[in-house]
């Protein structure tokens, strides 16, 4: 039983997932590639916490027994997370689906916004400077 109040909550993967994001966003403004273990945390870190979420929930709601579900879904967490949200929560499970796959792809998402942003700032600036 502590096990389970160990987990992590949805609130957890957020906050994890904000700062992987906020990390990749400064990584993209300084334009410095960051380190391996680094790369590694911003790619899984977030998807992590999810996982153990949905383990959790599982638990909770006693859907998806099966004997190693934390490896299950870190296997086929693409076609999981969509059938577990609809299994557990219906039709509105798209929304489940949708913050849980945002929150795993936040990372990489914030570091592609960000660089094209500084990428636009920096050809504006030549730009202005070129027909200037």
């Amino acid at each position: 039983m502590a096990l389970a109040s160990e987990a992590p909550t949805l609130r957890t993967a957020k906050i994890i997932a904000l700062f992987c994001s906020l990390a990749a966003a400064l990584y993209a403004v300084a334009q410095v590639e960051p380190s391996p273990l680094v790369e590694v945390f911003f790619s899984a870190g977030a998807l992590i916490a999810v996982i153990l979420w949905l383990k959790r929930d599982a638990r909770r709601t006693g859907v998806a027994s099966v004997h190693d579900l934390g490896f299950f879904l870190w296997c086929a967490w693409p076609v999981m997370i969509p059938w577990y949200a609809w299994k557990t929560r219906g039709r509105s499970g798209w929304r489940l689906s949708l913050l849980l796959f945002s929150l795993i792809g936040s990372a990489s998402i914030s570091w592609l916004l960000v660089a094209w942003l500084v990428y636009a700032v920096q050809y504006g600036i030549w730009y202005s400077r070129a027909g200037a």
